[in-house]
């Protein structure tokens, strides 16, 4: 993410400030002061990295209702976009090609200076023709993996970057291929299949996004953020009837675990139990009227600076 000056509450944005505001008081009125929240620049700045996180989500969720021109997933350089193409999939009834997408965003992450260039140079093959989609992959995953292993220089020559997540990622048939090739085992046949069968042991939308979770452990170079930011995304999309269960603090969660703590305890304490912070963390969800992944993302951001306002655009 990268970081630029900008008002810390926008006039548009004074009524939801209010309101979370009255939120948190009422919140520490039933359960307790906050102790992340003693000072009242504090306070301001996470209510306004939560307003943050709410507009960015309100940003993808609005693609579902805009005209978006097929240049999305046909363009070359910046012009790429992996979210606007899933959403065009999904509305031509590709719902495959549609989650396909949403894993290659996840994957290759934008980047902020070459937004999604590498992703758009993978996916439409650096223009020699033909492009790497869903069907293509999970039909032909050994010409994937020569695939990367013959044009990786290609690709890193023509400018395109991992995004600030995945930037330790390599293009390698073993790093990225395996990633695409135990993605596409995962699923298995189709991704409607895959969400009908974790359905039926997890009947609810937060008990199936745990489902999806904890069994896409299994593709590889996805730990804890490739997860939770592809799962959110497809709740966001409105490509799986899911809907986060928690803010998924185990494991590489640094950032929100760290902003967990600080507004919970008062500082980043080693040693406490992630369970724990989750379970009040649920609390505090509820109380602010928010998903879990806005508040995983503005926890995450404001641990950074929580007492003086910073706007991440991520």
């Amino acid at each position: 993410m990268y970081t630029h000056s900008r008002p810390i509450i926008r006039p548009r944005d004074q009524s939801r400030a209010a309101d979370l505001r009255r939120r948190l008081d009422s919140y520490e009125a039933r359960s307790g002061l906050l102790p992340g929240l003693a000072s009242t620049a504090a306070r301001e700045v996470l209510v306004a990295q939560l307003i943050d996180s709410e507009r960015r989500v309100e940003y993808v969720r609005l693609l579902t209702t805009r005209p978006i021109d097929p240049s999305a997933l046909t363009s070359s350089g910046r012009g790429f976009d992996p979210l606007r193409g899933a959403v065009l999939m999904d509305r031509a009834g590709d719902h495959d090609e549609a989650c396909w997408l949403v894993f290659l965003s996840a994957h290759f992450a934008r980047n902020r200076h070459t937004e999604w260039q590498l992703v758009g140079d993978f996916y439409n093959r650096l223009g020699y023709g033909g492009q790497w989609t869903w069907l293509e992959a999970a039909g032909r995953p050994l010409e994937l993996l020569h695939w990367l292993d013959a044009h990786r220089v290609q690709l890193t020559a023509a400018g395109g970057r991992f995004g600030n997540h995945r930037k330790y990622e390599s293009l390698a048939a073993s790093a990225t291929g395996q990633a695409m090739l135990s993605y596409v085992d995962w699923v298995g046949s189709t991704h409607r299949d895959l969400f009908a069968r974790s359905h039926s042991i997890a009947p609810t939308p937060r008990e199936l996004f745990a489902e999806l979770y904890r069994s896409m452990a299994q593709v590889s170079r996805f730990g804890r953020v490739g997860r939770f930011d592809y799962l959110t995304m497809l709740f966001k999309l409105g490509l799986a009837d899911i809907e986060p269960d928690s803010c998924h603090l185990d494991g590489s969660a640094t950032g929100p675990k760290n902003g967990a703590k600080l507004l919970l305890l008062g500082a980043m304490t080693a040693g406490v139990r992630v369970q724990l912070l989750e379970t009040r963390l649920f609390a505090v969800k509820d109380a602010l009227a928010v998903t879990f992944d806005v508040l995983e993302d503005a926890l995450c951001n404001w641990q950074k600076s929580p007492m003086k306002y910073v706007f991440f655009a991520g």
